[in-house]
């Protein structure tokens, strides 16, 4: 297993070195948005994406107490939900 070489000023994310760094940054980043916007955006309670991060319909990313998501893979999740999966528990 290799470990990181060191650490970002942060001391939260670890720094790549050598070919893990140009793949990493490649990637295009991620904005992850709190509940309050992802209910505002898709115009659903807040209770129905808690009880849906609950079941894991949707994709979410929990730090401690904090639920974040990805506007874009929460949506793409719902888009391929068949109207017979809907009501489905």
């Amino acid at each position: 297993m290799r470990y990181p070489a060191s650490t970002s000023a942060a001391g939260l994310l670890p720094r790549l070195s050598g070919t893990e760094a140009s793949s990493e940054q490649s990637a295009a980043p991620t904005t992850l948005i709190g509940i309050d916007e992802l209910s505002r955006r898709l115009s659903l309670a807040k209770g129905t994406l808690y009880n849906w991060v609950y079941l894991r319909r949707i994709p979410f990313v929990k730090a401690g107490r904090c639920l974040r998501f990805d506007y874009d893979a929460v949506f793409q999740t719902l888009r391929q939900i068949t109207i017979n999966e809907a009501g489905k528990r």
